[in-house]
């Protein structure tokens, strides 16, 4: 599939060029304005967050839904930037430690994914248009076209399967329509931004339109390295074409073809601290001062700017993903809903990242990840009993393969300079060694921290699900589901010390029948209940309370160094209980939604440890226990004329129960990734002035509390609480053309996406950063 749609983008920009004839879809001056509305007509959402098309306050799941309205009024082109204004939600590129832009990893309610190595699973689903995006690389990508974006919060397991326990993102992008338009976009900002965004919708005849768009991102980065090279930039293309295909009334074909590509640096990282007198640091300066074998490592250099870095080292980041999707949705004889879903996804991505920021060699990561992924989902609902009750099944089928390749050089030299040594550094025997030094010590191979892990996963994955919902009064529902998943996975997976040249780990099927060798293979069977009671006070009001269990699939150890670090591990589980209220109040110009849940999690997959004849053994296993309590409320308010305001909140309180044998955290830990509180006001208005068209002014403030960026739970590396404000002003100067500005982190503060401590043993702390303050000005016009 490499390089399976070349005509996209020389197709989607014809497109753009017709305007002649053209019938004008929409057009600022023609919108309908929403604030003449009833916040009845304007929150009129309709989700598929059950599988079926139903109205977000009749269903009994905490969701946050952003229409494209809502991305658009607040400048927010990614789910990076979105996260700030949603819910007890966090979304980071970069994990704890892997330098990635474009990697997606997801945190609902204290629940998400460390790390975007592909030997474990994400603890959030991803869906493009109902299609499961497996892996964490290009899962952060422009939102535009995109009909709407939906954040379900909670084990989502009966629906949507696996690695749903956090909860759920569904991304809808916007379907061909019978008319021909076209409209485009340029914005022009802070660090040289020079972003193009078009789409065109074409009626190719009364049965048969089409959809294409076409991006084009491009900005410098703002951390600048010495050599001149920047960081936190991009330079990225995409291209999407639909066709839909209207057969008869009941049947309608549809197919989906993107592609995508990216080539930019780093993560934007700094150095946060230094300890010139690490451990290892002081142990390698030692040897090479005895053997003069190399030169000492040099002071550190940390500066006062906060976007400046000493880094020479490893900086990059590319993607090329690419996908297909049939989709075709049947009304049979008997009223009932078949929707098949048939996609092919594949991508191949690297990035990695300089460690230390500095010109030594102490810290230097480089992934190198290809995936193929296959699925096919079939779902059939309807309705029965006069209506009184809704019913849904479906199978669901999953097959995919890995490709990664790590290398990790830490202390680059260090083993060379061990061998450089006449004998061990406790005087002991070379026969006998009882410390690391000296030619040929065995005991060396242990500081050899340049190597390289290889991995290659296949994982096939079969469902059936169902669910249902039986009105039992005008008042009173139920609802109950269940998906029983049935999953194979196996790994393959070698290991080496470059340096020393020795293989420490050799898994693969040319190992098989030896000791510690061959392919390592797992598979699991689990069910995944669901269900609830619903009480509608009116068909403006209701209550649920639910429960619900959700499992996140077993994996493997992605970084093996022994045979015993070599080993699989098991799903994790969680169950949850929550109890919601939705409300239209007001003569319906309010809309409120509250949820408060428990959640326990068990099984969870933490670095455990093993004593061994080398030692304690550290390697992923399932030994942890959580307890996850909170709230979450959200409003739209039509106050006034003109007026709109709307505001969420959310409080966790996420304890450890138990850790059994882990080694990273304690029961006095906070999980990571995780604040206490959240919060978020957004205020729109639309100034009406002599002009023809109002100006429209929007303002937004988002609040996190302290999060810590890594298990350890480093002061360093954490993140304190802060706000984010953004601003934007648009006005309609023509019925097509559309001139807005906008800021973001208008007070210009200091946000890490991720950060680490280790400077303890390396000598460094590492602080990703969130962009400083950024302007821009966009151009939209609509043929």
């Amino acid at each position: 599939m490499k390089n399976r749609l070349p005509c996209i983008t020389s197709f989607c920009a014809s497109c753009m060029l017709f305007s002649a004839g053209s019938v004008a879809y929409k057009t600022p001056g023609n919108d309908t304005d929403v604030f003449a509305l009833s916040i009845d007509e304007l929150l009129e959402v309709t989700v598929e967050a059950r599988k079926v098309k139903e109205d977000a306050l009749a269903i009994p799941v905490s969701i946050s839904v952003m229409s494209e309205q809502f991305l658009r009024e607040r400048n927010v082109n990614t789910l990076l930037e979105a996260a700030y204004f949603i819910p007890n939600i966090d979304v980071t590129t970069v994990g704890e430690n892997s330098g990635c832009t474009h990697c997606a990893n997801i945190t609902i309610r204290g629940i998400g994914q460390v790390d975007p190595l592909p030997t474990v699973d994400p603890s959030v689903g991803l869906y493009l248009d109902g299609v499961y995006y497996a892996r964490s690389p290009g899962g952060i990508f422009d939102l535009y076209d995109v009909r709407q974006v939906e954040v379900l919060r909670g084990p989502q397991g009966a629906i949507f399967g696996k690695n749903t326990i956090g909860g759920a993102v569904t991304i809808y992008t916007h379907d061909p329509v019978e008319d021909t338009f076209a409209d485009g976009e340029i914005t022009l900002g802070a660090f040289e931004r020079r972003d193009v965004r078009m789409r065109a919708n074409l009626a190719l005849s009364d049965s048969l339109s089409s959809r294409f768009t076409f991006t084009h991102l491009n900005r410098d980065g703002f951390v600048i390295r010495d050599n001149g090279e920047f960081e936190g930039g991009q330079d990225e293309w995409a291209a999407s074409a639909k066709f839909r295909y209207q057969a008869s009334p009941q049947l309608t074909a549809q197919l989906s073809l993107d592609q995508r590509r990216i080539n930019s640096g780093s993560a934007p990282s700094v150095l946060a601290a230094k300890n010139d007198q690490a451990d290892l640091l002081v142990l390698y300066n030692d040897l090479v001062a005895q053997s003069g074998v190399a030169e000492p490592y040099p002071p550190l250099q940390i500066f006062g700017s906060a976007h400046r870095s000493a880094s020479l080292g490893t900086n990059f980041n590319t993607l090329d993903q690419s996908g297909i999707l049939l989709s075709l949705e049947w009304q049979t004889p008997q009223q009932w809903q078949l929707k098949s879903l048939t996609a092919y996804r594949e991508f191949y991505a690297t990035y990695g990242r300089d460690f230390d920021n500095n010109p030594a060699i102490i810290g230097d990561t480089q992934d190198f990840q290809r995936q193929f992924q296959f699925s096919q989902e079939l779902h059939v609902s309807g309705s029965a009993l006069d209506e009184q009750l809704d019913w849904l099944v479906g199978l669901f089928h999953f097959d995919e393969h890995i490709n990664h390749l790590t290398d990790l050089v830490f202390i680059g030299g260090l083993f060379q300079a061990l061998e450089s040594v006449p004998a061990p550094l406790d005087g002991s025997s070379l026969d006998n060694p009882t410390s690391i030094g000296g030619p040929g010590n065995p005991l060396n191979i242990g500081l050899d921290i340049d190597s390289g892990f290889d991995n290659q996963v296949d994982i096939k994955s079969t469902a059936v699900f169902t669910h249902i919902k039986y009105a039992l009064t005008q008042h009173w529902a139920v609802h109950l589901g269940g998906r029983l998943t049935f999953e194979d996975k196996m790994q393959q997976v070698q290991s080496d010390a470059d340096n020393a040249g020795v293989i420490l780990i050799d898994r693969t099927r040319h190992t098989q029948g030896q000791k510690n060798g061959g392919p390592i293979e797992r598979s699991w069977r689990v069910f995944s209940p669901q269900g609830g009671i619903e009480y509608h006070f009116s068909d403006k009001q209701f209550a649920y309370l639910s429960a619900s269990r959700g499992f996140k699939s077993g994996g493997f150890n992605g970084i093996p160094n022994s045979p015993t670090s070599a080993q699989p591990f098991d799903p994790e589980y969680l169950t949850a209980y929550e109890l919601g209220y939705k409300a239209k109040l007001l003569a319906d110009t309010l809309q409120v939604s509250l949820a408060a849940f428990d959640m326990q999690h068990k099984d969870m997959q933490l670095r455990g440890g093993q004593s061994t004849e080398a030692g304690l053994e550290i390697f992923i296993d399932n030994v942890g226990e959580t307890r996850i309590r909170g709230i979450e409320a959200s409003f739209e308010a039509l106050p006034a004329p003109d007026w709109r305001l709307s505001g969420n909140l959310s409080y966790t309180d996420a304890r450890f129960d138990s850790v059994g044998t882990a080694t990273q955290v304690t029961t006095d830990s906070k999980l990571m990734r995780s604040p206490r509180w959240t919060a978020a006001m957004g205020l729109r208005y639309h100034w009406h002035t002599t002009l023809q068209h109002p100006v429209k002014l929007g303002l937004d403030w988002g609040f996190r509390s302290k999060t810590y960026n890594d298990v350890f739970n480093t002061e360093l590396g954490a993140q304190g609480s802060f706000a984010l404000v953004n601003a934007r002003i648009s006005h309609a100067i023509t019925d097509q053309l559309e001139l807005a500005l906008f800021v973001r982190n208008l007070t210009d503060k200091r946000v890490l996406i991720g950060g680490n401590d280790f400077t303890e043993v390396f000598g460094v702390a590492e602080h990703y950063l969130a962009p400083p303050r950024e302007w821009g000005l966009s151009l939209s016009y609509q043929f």
